[in-house]
């Protein structure tokens, strides 16, 4: 027979979960009935993230959003396959935000310490997971802009090849040209909390909020 680790209840999820939904409820959810209430009927969401499955960036936290804020879309290394690629997880979740909650902005955004992008460096030189090495081939575009000389540069990369991927995508492109969507690249550096958002024009990294210290 097979101990149950300490930290588990009978019901095999953490006593911390648990412990964390019953504060969801006696407080959040409590305080706002109404709302979640109101998010049951509908979902009308202004932003489509897509960020990196990394449990140490939590889009809501960073960003200050509340329930029904984010439309959120995760995986290894916020990748974006190309059109081509005909990967279904992502297209789907991509034309049902803009075509069907009509959000007016998607976000690409990287972090610091990506588990991806250090698989992405290795590539072809160590022995990896074939559905790891699959994936963030996805990303091989990024390591033409990569000079070797850091993790966070190649994340950088990374972001900004993803973000082009978007506009691969017939119903993104049309609702840009529309100027009714705006495609923003950002890179999240874990250690110090803060986002950066890539522009194109210049070609910087600048902090989201510059006077934070």
């Amino acid at each position: 027979m097979a101990l149950m680790p300490a930290n588990k209840d009978s019901n095999g999820l953490p006593v911390s979960l648990h412990e964390g939904h019953k504060r969801f409820l006696e407080k959040d959810y409590a305080r706002n009935r109404e709302q979640f209430s109101a998010l049951a009927k509908v979902q009308a969401p202004n932003v489509m993230w897509i960020g990196c499955c990394d449990s140490r960036v939590p889009a809501e936290r960073i960003l200050g959003a509340g329930p029904g804020e984010l439309f959120l879309l995760r995986n290894v290394a916020n990748i974006v396959p190309p059109l081509a690629a005909d990967e279904a997880s992502v297209g789907s979740s991509l034309h049902f935000a803009v075509d069907n909650l009509k959000v007016s902005h998607l976000v690409v955004c990287g972090h610091s310490d990506c588990g991806g992008i250090k698989a992405l460096s290795k590539l072809g030189t160590v022995p990896m997971d074939p559905m790891l090495s699959s994936w963030v081939e996805y990303a091989v575009p990024a390591l033409e802009d990569y000079d070797g000389d850091s993790i966070e540069s190649l994340a950088k990369a990374n972001v900004i090849t993803q973000a082009s991927h978007l506009l691969e995508y017939p119903y993104v492109a049309a609702a840009v040209e529309e100027g009714r969507l705006t495609i923003h690249t950002c890179y999240y550096e874990i250690g110090i909390g803060r986002l950066e958002e890539y522009d194109p024009v210049s070609e910087k990294w600048e902090y989201m909020v510059k006077d934070f210290s």
